[in-house]
């Protein structure tokens, strides 16, 4: 028995394909099966055939006519093509030597993530491993293939959205403009905004004289582009459109409205909220140090003037109480003379937050920050990364670990003498679990009892954004199997301990809770712990911290034969380094995660008799 005509294979999927009746334009209509079994795809084609006949139907009497389609697509690509030579002709006059090619390759992009869009809908939002292959082979860098899925990214979230509201609302307003009505059925909309990116795909590559994909829409792109009329169309006149002096969005321009919606953004993905009000900071800063108080109102001399503020301010700015409040033309008239300017390090991380600022102001339609460069503002650093915050050494684990704290010592402020107590308190263990997993201080300090947990067998803790904590990155979250050492101090047993005294909700190291928002739980120890290394370590000339513990075990880690650098990432909650790895490789199984921790060296503590 042979397969159903509209079925074919795709690898190793089937997957269904039909032709649109002509009064719907024709072209090709293909839907994945997900299934490699013919039996089960003979089932499904019969299903998907007798529907598409349902729906084509229903579409030839409320979709779009022909004559509207050519209409819409025509003004779209107008527009595109209008916006493209606006943006060109200002990043002409930019100062920067790549500034026309970068507006060029963000063109590239964004056309080529609209072509994607354009075919597949909501479900082009990631690149499958045959686009990527594609672009690669087309001479297109890893970076360049990144950028289109950033554009993917970002287009594809208007498809969660009603058709009048967000991004979606572009597409509506082209419409209406183009078909001169208002009302727009549901299903007209659909189309036309199919259409919307097919228009501005076909401009933006059409204006690169790139991509020749798209036939009927790039035929018409291409005649635009050199000024001349449709020639499938009717002599009518063209839709007349007023060019604006910026793009239409729905959105409050306002920098700190612009600032609560990504916030609000940061906030649903999970960000701490020690890092929002950080941000926030950043931002109300930018807006005191440049007086811009309006996104549409940015320009690259503002960034630079930002950049300059934070070289002339003193470091420990704003952190006393009585600078709390101070005017920032206040703190750099007091500053003058002395000691300034935050580090490279520092003034990156703002660039960085600000460069997200921008994003989503570009995803609201913002055209003018699509000029802004913040990479050639960035100071250039004078040492290397893995110097900024220097690690531990083997020596240094095991001469820490010996201290009184974790041996016996005295009890309140001779707490650094040797004595008969142990005290097991986030002292004792956030140093333990730092060195024996490299989690971060605010991972290992807010974690909640119920996050020790076995999984398959293995004793582990989950790394998720919880009441007390979000995540530095979406990369941070993980499942850390617990080193053996770990368990038997007893730590599982302490999570027992706690779940039966306080419930599902408890913490696992309730003395290192604050009390009040915005204070991190790991400040509780920071004081003592700083004292405690200065003592180990003779006063801590080389300044190590508690973040030199994760250092330590990235080093350990990537000693250690048969631990590959992927592995060593999932560990210590890294991106992988580049698109590839960390977007389409899998996950390390648990059990190859707790082989690799547990050979980490062990430490000069034991567990007490009485425990």
């Amino acid at each position: 028995m042979g397969l159903h005509n509209n079925i074919l294979r795709r690898g190793a999927t089937y997957a269904w394909r039909k032709r649109l009746p002509s009064s719907l334009g024709g072209g090709m209509i293909q839907i994945s099966l997900r299934t490699n079994d013919p039996l089960i795809a003979r089932r499904l084609a019969v299903i998907v055939n007798a529907e598409s006949v349902r729906i084509f139907d229903r579409m030839a009497e409320v979709g779009l006519s022909k004559e509207e389609a050519r209409k819409l697509l025509r003004a779209v690509i107008e527009q595109e093509l209008h916006a493209i030579e606006l943006r060109r002709a200002a990043a002409s006059d930019a100062p920067e030597s790549d500034a026309w090619q970068r507006e060029r390759s963000a063109d590239w992009a964004m056309g080529k993530a609209l072509m994607f869009m354009s075919q597949r809908g909501a479900s082009a939002r990631d690149l499958s491993e045959d686009d990527i292959a594609g672009l690669l082979a087309e001479g297109h860098t890893p970076s360049e293939v990144g950028a289109v899925e950033a554009c993917l990214d970002m287009e594809s979230q208007a498809y969660a959205h009603p058709p009048g509201q967000y991004g979606n609302s572009r597409a509506l307003k082209a419409m209406r403009r183009a078909l001169g009505r208002e009302d727009v059925s549901t299903m007209e909309f659909m189309q036309g905004r199919q259409i919307w990116y097919q228009g501005r795909a076909a401009a933006l590559l059409t204006s690169l004289k790139g991509d020749r994909s798209f036939d009927e829409a790039m035929d018409l792109a291409s005649a635009l582009a050199r000024g001349q009329g449709d020639p499938a169309s009717d002599p009518a006149p063209p839709v007349a459109l007023a060019p604006s002096k910026e793009p239409e969005t729905d959105y409050d321009p306002a920098i700190s409205a612009l600032t609560l919606r990504l916030m609000e953004q940061k906030r649903r993905q999970g960000l701490s909220g020690q890092m929002i009000t950080q941000m926030t900071r950043v931002f109300e800063l930018f807006a005191e140090a440049t007086g811009i108080t309006d996104i549409r109102d940015l320009r690259q001399a503002h960034v630079s003037k930002f950049v300059d503020v934070l070289h002339a301010l003193p470091v420990s700015y704003r952190k006393s109480p009585k600078d709390r409040d101070k005017p920032l033309r206040q703190i750099l008239s007091a500053a003058k003379g002395k000691a300034t300017g935050l580090s490279a390090t520092t003034i990156g991380r703002n660039l960085d937050y600000l460069g997200q600022l921008l994003t989503k102001a570009r995803s609201e339609g913002f055209a003018n920050v699509m000029q802004i460069d913040l990479g050639s503002l960035r100071p250039r650093k004078t040492t290397r990364d893995r110097d900024d915050r220097p690690a531990f050494t083997a020596a240094d684990v095991q001469h820490l670990f010996a201290h009184p704290v974790w041996q016996g010592n005295k009890p309140k402020q001779k707490w650094q003498e040797e004595g008969p107590n142990v005290t097991r308190d986030g002292l004792y263990w956030l140093p333990l679990v730092a060195a024996l997993s490299g989690a971060r201080r605010e991972e290992i300090a807010g974690l909640k009892a119920a996050e020790i947990l076995e999984i398959d067998g293995v004793p582990a803790m989950q790394i998720a954004p919880n009441a007390n904590r979000g995540l530095k990155t979406p990369s941070s979250h993980r499942t850390l199997p617990l080193h053996p050492q770990l368990i038997d101090l007893g730590l599982v047993d302490l999570a027992r301990v706690r779940l039966a005294e306080a419930g599902p909700d408890a913490d696992l190291f309730p003395d290192l809770n604050p009390g009040k928002e915005g204070v991190k739980f790991g400040d509780k120890i920071d004081y003592r712990f700083r004292l405690l290394v200065q003592n180990r370590l003779d006063g801590n000339p080389d300044g190590k911290v508690f973040h030199s513990f994760r250092h330590y075990v990235a080093t350990q880690l990537g000693r250690t034969d048969g631990v590959t650098e992927a592995l060593r990432k999932d560990i210590l909650g890294h991106k992988g380094a580049d698109i590839t790895s960390e977007r389409y490789s899998e996950v390390s199984i648990l059990s190859e995660m707790a082989t690799a921790i547990a050979r980490l060296p062990r430490l000069p503590v034991e567990r007490k008799p009485e425990w």
